[in-house]
């Protein structure tokens, strides 16, 4: 099955118009490309060094770093930029400014990615500052075209690493926190990771972002009509989590697209905590 015959598994439960629509497929299927394109290019991370990250409760990803080169990300950047300057000409101005700035040697993308993947969003500012381009363009663009290239590494690290006893809310390889979870058939809870796509157990009724695990102060939102789809909000720290109960599903969604199933439980979200 094709990436857009699983989006349009769950079309019906994702509010947006159908232009946006094909934007997030599109999106897809150009990363799912590059996941292709990078996975050669994961043998060159250190992977001793991921494991022993984790194995002292640090994400892979602080061992091993941005192991693309320039020449990588920017061939990423510019796939998803194409796919932006078509689908969305709203920001084609901004997007143009940042590979403008690439072309003309005025911003490296390698610093950009290792600044962000270590957290550093307003160093990843000032880079966008000094070149002249929109930050916010920038970090996406960086973020869209590294995510398949953190996706390769987890799909390399499976058998490598062992996750069992990781208990933290972030991702054990990109070290991203993530806001979507689901419940198997069998009824254990799992975390997802929203940028890297990796899978790994996690207490069930306890918050992802801060730890609380009393009870009357969490939340559980459903949709209701016996649908899948439900909210966790936490009212220690006031973050939320999506989950997904595949105990009630009808259809067999792929999980790779839960992300994408489950932005309507963004939008209650953010009409709950505003």
């Amino acid at each position: 099955m094709s990436i857009r015959e699983k989006a349009r598994l769950v079309r019906g439960d994702v509010p947006v118009d159908d232009s946006t629509f094909e934007v997030f497929i599109n999106l897809l299927e150009v990363q799912a490309g590059l996941k292709d394109a990078y996975m050669p290019t994961v043998e060159r991370a250190n992977f001793e060094a991921a494991r022993e990250a984790v194995e002292t409760g640090r994400p892979a990803a602080s061992g091993t770093g941005v192991w693309l080169r320039e020449d990588e990300i920017a061939y990423g950047v510019r796939s998803i930029a194409s796919l932006i300057l078509e689908g969305v000409p709203s920001e084609s101005h901004h997007v143009a400014g940042v590979l403008e700035a690439v072309e003309q040697g005025r911003l490296e993308l390698k610093g950009v990615a290792e600044l962000m993947l270590k957290g550093d969003m307003r160093g990843a500012e000032r880079v966008a500052e000094k070149a002249g381009v929109d930050p916010t363009a920038l970090s996406s663009l960086v973020a869209w075209a590294l995510q398949p290239a953190f996706t390769s590494l987890s799909v390399r690290l499976r058998n490598y690493i062992d996750l069992s006893g990781w208990s933290s809310g972030r991702c054990p390889i990109c070290g991203s926190y993530t806001s979507l979870s689901y419940i198997d058939k069998k009824g254990v809870f799992h975390l997802k990771c929203q940028f890297c796509g990796t899978e790994w157990d996690y207490p069930a009724g306890k918050c992802l972002f801060c730890g609380n695990d009393e009870q009357e102060l969490i939340s559980l939102v459903d949709l209701g009509e016996g649908k899948p789809l439900n909210l966790g909000v936490c009212h220690v720290c006031g973050n939320y989590w999506k989950l997904v109960d595949e105990r009630l599903m009808e259809l067999d969604i792929p999980r790779e697209i839960y992300d994408l199933w489950t932005i309507v439980l963004d939008a209650i979200a953010r009409r709950l905590l505003k």
